[in-house]
């Protein structure tokens, strides 16, 4: 039995981990650490403390991005790597020993949180998981090139790989790593166990009649972030040749703003409870997504195994995704390879997009 210690950030990551607990750890003694990065957080944080899930539930308070003078940052960079009591205050950590590391994120948190595991076992392993289909494309270090050039003077590890990398689906993998792959065993929405232990953790309740219309499609983060991109234009396009009654705007989670509602477009009332519990817990084999470049709608085929007739609309805005890179691309063609084409639509632009909803609109 070995004793393993999972940090999440955002409620992939957390279902990724409850997953793993109940398959690959089953038998293992795993300890879980929820940041407060996701809205409502704390509420989750205790929804899991409540359960006999995981054997500890830890809280993690993520620091205030630092503002300001060159001192100021290096003063937080020097709390990170020395402080004791920085790292106490954020989470109230018990003295255990682990023999794996598992997170997603690499920030200068984890790092912190690795130097202190490390002491207690300076043969721990470390271990990154799925986060979605930006774990296929590259590597994907989050620190800044100060705080690796501090951590390099001080003769301390830097994550150029790790030693496990533990992903849904090996062959997908864009780039060269030395780490030791591992697979994760699928999401089974037929494991009534796991769906209702995700249910308990996000107090799910049916949703059903919110996602009545025949068409739904995912709203991305351009808006929020400040990224101009045609998305509205190109939705309320597609309400007028499927119907306004029939088409529905999942919001993103993030966005605090409807802008749909003016224009009568439906949006779903239920915020905070991740679209891939909303999918576990309802068929949808007849429903139509569409989005321009969320991985959502990857969610379908890569962990629930459904045939769902889903539309990539990168090609049909005015201004490109920031999403949209070479790497992506590749990956979706190998998704294609591997799955087929059947279900799977990317329209070469806006016109092409339409006529083809208006085919089977007629239908």
């Amino acid at each position: 039995m070995e004793r393993i210690i999972i940090i999440v950030h955002t409620y992939f990551q957390l279902i990724v981990a409850v997953n793993l607990k109940m398959t690959q750890f089953i038998n293992d003694k795993v300890d879980i650490i929820v940041s407060n990065h996701s809205v409502d957080s704390l509420k989750i944080y205790n929804n899991l403390k409540n359960m006999n899930l995981f054997n500890d539930v830890f809280y993690y308070t993520s620091p205030e991005k630092i503002k300001g003078d060159l001192i100021s940052k290096f003063v937080n960079i020097y709390k990170m790597l020395f402080s004791k009591n920085d790292l106490k205050e954020k989470v109230n950590l018990k003295d255990n020993k682990y023999d794996k590391f598992f997170f997603y994120n690499i920030t200068q948190e984890t790092y912190q949180l690795y130097d202190y595991f490390r002491k207690k076992n300076e043969n721990i392993k470390i271990c990154r998981f799925e986060e979605g289909f930006i774990s296929y494309l590259h590597f994907n270090n989050m620190v800044s090139k100060k705080y690796l050039f501090i951590r390099k003077l001080l003769n301390r590890k830097i994550f150029f790989d790790t030693d496990y990398t533990y992903i849904f689906y090996p062959e997908l993998l864009l780039y060269n790593t030395n780490s030791k792959i591992m697979k994760i065993s699928p999401i089974n929405k037929k494991n009534k166990e796991l769906v209702k232990n995700l249910n308990s953790i996000f107090d799910y309740k049916e949703v059903v009649d919110e996602y009545k219309p025949k068409y739904i499609f995912f709203e991305e983060s351009f808006f929020c972030d400040g990224f101009e991109i045609d998305d509205l234009k190109l939705v309320l396009n597609i309400a007028d040749v499927v119907g306004k009654e029939n088409l529905l705007v999942k919001l993103h989670p993030r966005n605090k703003i409807d802008r749909f509602k003016e224009y009568g477009i439906q949006t779903n009332k239920t915020i905070g409870i991740p679209w891939e519990i909303i999918q576990m817990n309802n068929d949808f084999s007849n429903k139509v997504f569409l989005t321009i470049s969320s991985g959502s709608v990857l969610a379908s085929k890569l962990y629930f195994n459904e045939e769902i007739k889903t539309y990539l609309l990168f090609n049909c805005t005015d201004k490109m995704s920031n999403a949209v890179t070479k790497e992506y691309h590749k990956y979706l063609s190998n998704i294609q390879e591997k799955f087929g084409v059947d279900n799977f639509y990317i329209p070469e632009n806006k016109n092409e997009l339409l006529e083809l909803l208006r085919k089977r609109n007629n239908k």
